[in-house]
Formats: C-alpha cells, structure tokens, sequence
C-alpha cells in the first residue's frame, strides 16, 4: 500500500465521481482518482488543470476521493494545462467517458460458443475523464484514468489499426463482474449460426461508437449491446451495436455520445475479427 493510501482512509463508496463542480475565484480542488492525482484551479480569467501519473498503474485500483487539504503536494513530475478565457464561469463539470480507440479485450481464459449456441459476455473497458468549463459544449481535457497499453490490431502491420489492450474477467453472470468506478460494462451477445465451434481468445470492441450511461440501481457505467452473429468460417462475423440499453442495467441517465458514431469503424472491426 502507497503512502497516499496510508494519508487517510476516507475513500468514497460509491462510484459515482463526476459531476457539475461549483468553484469560488481562486479556488482550487483535488482528487485522487485511483493512482491518478488530479487538480482543477480556478483563477480569473484561466482554468488550470494538473496530474500526477505514476509511472505504473495497476487496474485494481478503482476508489476515488477528494483530498481536502489545500495545498497537497502532487509528486513529481506533474502534467499542467491552462485554459485561458476572457469571461469565466464559476462552475465545471467533470464527465466519464468510454476510449479515444477501440479496446482489444483478452478473456483470462479461451471462451468457445458451440454450433447453434447462443451467448451473453459481460466486459468492460477503461474510461477517460473529460473536463467542460461553463458555456462550453467541446471538453478542455480528455485524459484516461488508467491509462491502457497499447496494440496494434489486424492481419499485418500495414492492414489493422492502433488500439489499447487489456485484460478482462469475461462474465456469463452480470453479479460475478465487481462494480468499478473507472471501467464501463459492454454486455456482448454472440450467435453462432455455423455448423462448427467459434473459439475467441482476443477481441476488439469498437467502443468509440458505443454511449455511455449510468444506472443508479445497479451503481455502474454502462455501454449498449453489441451483437456478434457468426455464419461461417468463410467470412467474419457481423456485427451490430443495439441502439437500446441493456435490459440488466435497469433505469439509466445518459451520460456521453458516441466519440465516433457509425461510419468505417465497423467494416474495420468486422474484417479483422
């Protein structure tokens, strides 16, 4: 355990950390976002935004809190950005949302759809805090919170695209996948239509042309359905994302559009699942 973990233990219990922020001039707020220490200013005609990224991060950590002392020292080194305006708000309203690319999942174990078998997988994948001042519909900032690996994805390294990996729990059962504050949940329904067993041991999941949502009932981030259904052996899979949300989260509020919606995305995922 790190030291910042050993400073208090007031971690917050739920996963809900964004939200509309009201600042007075001057006026600064800090927060520990898992392993990411995250710090918003409020001067009078700028906003300032600094992190600390530790060189690694670990996807476990998944509590967040705000640290009420003023002038907490971040570690070195310390990313900063100011935003200058000529008319400033007092409030800010910090947003969760899904990666800037696609996300290639590795299940911990090979998972196979038998022929004629039907399946529900439920995944998630990293999110990003976006930043909006006041007035403003494009965001200042747009940084992960854990920030993934990199890989490149598609038959060769001139064919494919640029991509982040991570491992996953792949879940049959939505109460088996732990509720974490800075992943989202894709619920991914696979149809084997073929006469032989599909097998899938890497996976990439479009999710800049997924939305976000957030259920209370069920205390997590959400995406829509994507839909697998697999004919043959002769060509890929197609693939479909619903345009509903996914009848396990319950009652949801919408929280972020699509980064990318429709378009080549889905002929790239296609041809290179």
């Amino acid at each position: 355990m790190s030291d910042l973990d050993l400073m208090d233990d007031h971690w917050e219990k739920h996963i809900k950390w964004w939200g509309e922020y009201h600042f007075e001039l001057h006026q600064t707020r800090t927060w520990q976002f898992g392993s990411l220490l995250f710090r918003l200013t409020r001067g009078a005609q700028e906003w300032r935004m600094e992190y600390h990224r530790p060189t690694i991060q670990f996807d476990y950590e998944q509590q967040w809190k705000e640290i009420l002392e003023p002038d907490f020292p971040f570690p070195l080194p310390v990313h900063v950005e100011r935003y200058m305006f000529r008319k400033m708000g007092n409030t800010f309203q910090l947003l969760p949302r899904l990666a800037d690319r696609s996300v290639v999942i590795r299940p911990v174990d090979p998972m196979y759809i038998p022929a004629g078998q039907r399946g529900l997988l439920y995944i998630s994948t990293p999110l990003w805090i976006t930043g909006f001042a006041e007035g403003q519909r494009e965001p200042l900032f747009d940084i992960p919170v854990i920030r993934p690996k990199d890989t490149w994805f598609g038959p060769d390294k001139l064919s494919g695209e640029l991509c982040y990996a991570t491992a996953v729990d792949g879940r049959t059962e939505l109460e088996q996948l732990k509720p974490r504050a800075f992943r989202a949940v894709t619920p991914i329904i696979f149809h084997n239509s073929s006469h032989e067993q599909l097998r899938f041991d890497r996976m990439n999941v479009p999710v800049p042309a997924l939305p976000l949502f957030y259920s209370e009932s069920t205390g997590r981030l959400w995406t829509s359905h994507i839909k697998v259904v697999h004919e043959s052996s002769d060509r890929p899979p197609r693939v479909r994302i619903e345009n509903r949300t996914p009848p396990k989260a319950g009652e949801v509020v919408y929280v972020h559009a699509p980064r990318s919606p429709g378009g080549a995305l889905f002929n790239m995922f296609d041809s290179f699942f």
